[in-house]
């Protein structure tokens, strides 16, 4: 994965979404301030700094060092999302100045091609420190704690360490959306989310990041699906199957098939929608095959060409229906089947006389959607309502 853009600290706080921000700075502009410990002077200035690198021979050195807020800026794969409501709260909470008294300053890496410093840690103080200066008009300065790699440590290497940074501080203090955490669990060596990252990445145009996101890291994002944490739960299910391509191969048909214009503009792939699939495939297809095996029924079923039918005439919501309070996967498995038996009746010649395959009366069907209900030896879903739920769909 290549990180390369970069934004300005600057830059990143004219986004319109940081007016409401800028605003508040802007009202408070005589009084705004950047605090910090008494005795907070053992630091480098620039230049200095810039000296000392320049006779580096350790592999990485840290420095504690002055730097003006035009060198600091953002670099994509080591952003999170910087939420301009928490700089807002912390701007008002520490009476309209940035406080570094009591937490630490701005951990950034030196990119000694560019001379630029990007900042890994306190990334929401920093765009603070940077709303104050476009006010103020000043290039204001903030003691860091520089990073230098010697020139000859890869851009990987420092991606990886990079994670380790910025993973530990979101993992130990602000709460951050799972699909922000991917790429760094990914440079950390996790395998589920290196094994995530691949099925996204064989997919043209899908992400895991929101469609609009200031710093893509797929190329020319179309669809996506934010709900990272539900994917690794869906993949790791595949993965113990050996069905990984047949969830791919689903992904892949509603990615292709969906009129994405009378879709939301977030263009969103419910991961309720996935799992039903994936349910239907593994547990409700081979009923099908079986009964054409023993003669009860006279055609071939394919849950793609299904898929690919169904999204060439209605949007991704209208699938499972409202899924605020029937949330569970035996549910979506049962409206799943409540899907099929309408195309099998609209699209496939009636072969039943109007008649449901998947229906109460169908042991096979039932029993199926028991067990993936109560899938342990404690039943916790009773058969009752299970019939109750079939009867209302099927």
């Amino acid at each position: 994965m290549n990180f390369t853009s970069t934004i300005k600290a600057l830059d990143l706080v004219k986004q319109p979404r940081f007016n409401e921000l800028n605003s508040v700075v802007q009202d408070n502009v005589d009084t705004a301030s950047i605090k910090y410990p008494e005795g907070s002077t053992g630091f480098l200035s620039l230049s200095n700094f810039q000296d000392q690198y320049s006779r580096q021979v350790d592999r990485k050195t840290t420095y504690s060092v002055k730097l003006p807020i035009s060198k600091i800026a953002y670099k994509q794969g080591q952003v999170r999302m910087v939420r301009p409501e928490y700089c807002i709260e912390n701007f008002e909470l520490f009476h309209n100045s940035v406080d570094f008294c009591e937490s630490e300053n701005p951990v950034v890496f030196y990119d000694e091609k560019t001379e630029e410093f990007h900042v890994v840690k306190k990334q929401h103080t920093t765009a603070q420190v940077a709303a104050i200066a476009n006010a103020t008009g000043q290039d204001l300065e903030v003691i860091t704690r520089v990073i230098a790699f010697n020139s000859n440590v890869s851009a990987k290497e420092r991606a990886i360490e990079g994670s380790k940074v910025f993973f530990k501080e979101i993992k130990g203090i602000n709460p951050t959306k799972d699909w922000e955490a991917l790429p760094h669990e990914v440079a950390l060596g996790d395998k589920l989310a290196i094994d995530l990252e691949k099925l996204y990445l064989s997919i043209p145009n899908l992400t895991w990041q929101p469609i609009n996101y200031a710093f893509p890291l797929v190329k020319d994002p179309k669809y996506t699906i934010t709900k990272v944490a539900q994917m690794k739960k869906l993949l790791s299910y595949a993965i113990n199957d050996d069905e990984v391509h047949s969830l791919r191969d689903i992904i892949q048909a509603i990615c292709n098939t969906v009129q994405w214009k009378k879709e939301k503009p977030a263009r969103e792939i419910s991961v309720y929608l996935l799992r039903a699939l994936y349910n239907f495939e593994k547990r409700l297809k081979p009923l099908i095959d079986d009964a054409k095996i023993m003669g009860g029924i006279g055609f071939n079923f394919d849950l793609i060409e299904h898929i690919e039918n169904y999204f060439s005439i209605y949007t991704i919501p209208s699938y499972l229906g409202s899924t605020s309070s029937d949330k569970k996967p035996w549910m979506h498995l049962i409206k799943a089947a409540a899907n099929v038996n309408d195309y099998i009746i609209r699209e496939m010649g009636d072969p039943l006389d109007g008649k449901n395959f998947f229906n109460v009366k169908n042991k096979k069907f039932v029993d199926a959607v028991e067990a993936l209900a109560n899938p342990t030896s404690k039943k916790t879903v009773e058969l009752a309502e299970i019939k109750r739920y079939i009867s209302s769909f099927c």
